[in-house]
């Protein structure tokens, strides 16, 4: 694949996105340890859910769920590398409620448990 495309994505997002979709993002992002309710995020963007949903899908090319889970993913990683709390406080933390879901949800965005991975990146820190 074409390497330059993740930059020029970045890019697009950050200079040419709407408002509202901007607002969304942040509000994400500086909520990513929490439970999300889309219809909330919407309304305090000031749109509906549809409009929202169809806004956010123009603006990124990403449902916002996608986008949301991406953006927990990545905090997954970064708590499963950095942290040594146990699995269950990481789980809790990205708002899951159980150990068993935050370990499906790893797996099948990364392909491995949560726990392999953490002694991967342990073993090469």
């Amino acid at each position: 694949a074409d390497a330059s495309a993740p930059q020029e994505a970045r890019v697009r997002i950050n200079t040419m996105q709407d408002f509202r979709v901007r607002k969304a993002i942040q509000l994400m992002k500086a909520n990513v340890c929490e439970r999300i309710c889309f219809d909330d995020v919407a309304r305090s963007v000031g749109l509906s859910r549809p409009h929202f949903f169809a806004l956010f899908k123009e603006q990124t090319n990403l449902t916002p769920n996608v986008y949301w889970n991406t953006l927990r993913m990545e905090e997954a990683v970064r708590q499963l590398q950095w942290s040594r709390e146990p699995l269950i406080s990481v789980a809790c933390n990205l708002g899951f409620t159980t150990q068993g879901n935050f370990s499906r949800f790893f797996r099948d965005h990364v392909g491995v448990p949560p726990t392999l991975y953490r002694e991967a990146a342990r073993a090469i820190a």
